[in-house]
Formats: C-alpha cells, sequence, structure tokens
C-alpha cells in the first residue's frame, strides 16, 4: 500500500506501536484498574463512555491514515483463489463457529429458563470482568452503543488496518502469519479481562480475521461481531412481570 506523504506512513507505524505495545500495557494497568474500581452505576457507565470515545478516536486516525477503502477489503483476493474443497472446510469451520458464537441468543429465545442459564454462565464466564455487564434499563442502552462501537471500530482497526500494515506497509508477512499476529494483538488488547478474556478474544480474531479473508469484505465481521456483543443485552435484561409470575408459579404447580 502506497502512502501520499512521509507523514501518512510514519502516522501508520505510530498507531501499530500504540495498537501492538501501548494499548495492552493500557489495558492492563488501566483498563483493569478501572474495572476493579467499578461499584456502582454511574462509574460503570463511565467506563462505557470512556471505551466509546477511546475507540471512535482510533478509528479515526485509522482512516485519516489510509481512508476507507483499503481499511474495508483485505490486501490480496478473497478465499476465491483456494481450492473448492479448501472453501468448503474454511467456510463450514467458520460457520460453525459464529453459529456456536451465537446458540446463547437462539437458546435463549426458547424460554426463560434459557436466558436465565446463560446469564449465570456469562457471570461465571468473566469473572472479575463481569462488572462490566450490565444490569439497569440504562447501562443495557449503554452498553449496546459498546457492542455497536466494538463491532465497527475492532473490525476497521484490529483487521482493517492491522491487516493492511502486516501485509504491505511494514513486514510484508504471509497471510497466515498475518492472521495470527493479528489475533495475538486483538487478544492483548484485552488483558483487562484476564487470561480466560485474552484467550477466548484471540480465537475470535482468528475467526473474524478468516472471515475477512475469506468474504473480501469486512461487512460481514462487522455484522457478526455487532451480533455476538449485542445479544448479552438481550441475555442479561430483566425478566418480564409475566416471566417472572411463570416462573415463581411453576414450582407450586408440580
Amino acid at each position: 500500500m502506497q502512502f501520499p506523504s512521509p507523514s501518512a506512513q510514519l502516522s501508520a507505524h505510530l498507531l501499530a506501536t500504540f495498537l501492538f505495545v501501548v494499548s495492552p500495557v493500557l489495558s492492563y494497568f488501566v483498563d483493569r484498574r478501572l474495572l476493579r474500581r467499578i461499584s456502582n452505576s454511574r462509574q460503570k457507565l463511565r467506563f462505557y463512555g470512556y471505551t466509546m470515545v477511546s475507540s471512535w478516536a482510533i478509528a479515526a486516525i485509522a482512516l485519516w491514515i489510509t481512508g476507507t477503502g483499503p481499511l474495508f477489503f483485505p490486501p490480496t483476493p478473497s478465499g476465491r483463489g483456494l481450492p473448492t474443497s479448501a472453501r468448503v472446510l474454511f467456510g463450514a469451520l467458520l460457520a460453525a463457529f459464529f453459529l456456536l458464537g451465537l446458540m446463547p441468543l437462539f437458546q435463549s429465545l426458547r424460554g426463560e429458563k434459557y436466558r436465565a442459564a446463560y446469564a449465570r454462565a456469562y457471570y461465571r464466564s468473566l469473572d472479575e470482568a463481569s462488572k462490566i455487564l450490565p444490569e439497569t434499563l440504562e447501562e443495557r442502552l449503554w452498553f449496546s452503543a459498546v457492542s455497536i462501537t466494538a463491532g465497527i471500530y475492532e473490525e476497521l482497526v484490529c483487521r482493517g488496518f492491522v491487516f493492511r500494515y502486516l501485509d504491505g506497509i511494514a513486514l510484508h508477512l504471509p497471510l497466515i502469519a498475518v492472521l495470527l499476529l493479528a489475533a495475538a494483538s486483538f487478544g492483548l488488547n484485552h488483558i483487562y479481562q484476564g487470561k480466560t478474556g485474552v484467550i477466548k478474544t484471540s480465537v475470535a480474531g482468528i475467526a473474524f480475521g478468516g472471515l475477512f479473508l475469506f468474504t473480501g469484505s469486512l461487512l460481514l465481521p462487522m455484522i457478526l461481531h455487532t451480533a455476538v456483543d449485542l445479544q448479552t443485552v438481550f441475555i442479561l435484561r430483566s425478566p418480564s412481570p409475566v416471566e417472572q409470575s411463570s416462573q415463581q408459579a411453576g414450582p407450586e404447580t408440580k
């Protein structure tokens, strides 16, 4: 990828340094500290606001450096160049991953007991990071905005920009190395969520990066990323009065 000026190339190197080095350090020392200090709704909302402001600022910088076009498409043609058998296998694996990722939503639609079970599982799996989960209506509205922000920002920057940088701006790495390094960076930027969070987001980074390469566009990764995050709002919603009364009446009728 060619830049119109040396200043744009320098800006790309600086942004990459921030994403690979500075941001994980901030995630560990700043975000984790902010997370641990959350003890009420107001502090949680401030954390949401801080996340959105910083995310959109970084996305704007990435768009200013490269322009919109290059970030929305992978550095090389999509998986259409692969043999048919490899495309089918790769596509099946990606489909299975995202179906599993949205399974909490699909299962929760079956009834309140399924939704409640997944809500409890969310809190157990996130451990200390569960402090960021929304509990009130206001928090769920803000968390929805955070989910949309993450779906756009993380795909634009952690896939679009990072893939372009590693493949054509800096190291000229093969795509498999680009995919793995981008996923590792994505995971480390979530280090405030602990070791489990790093592992989960790294695996998700591989899947979203693979989908980016396979489809040749960021559109589907953005949509699925947003959907996976937004399902949390539905799963953690308060049960309706009808659901609460049926839940309470259930054991008495047995």
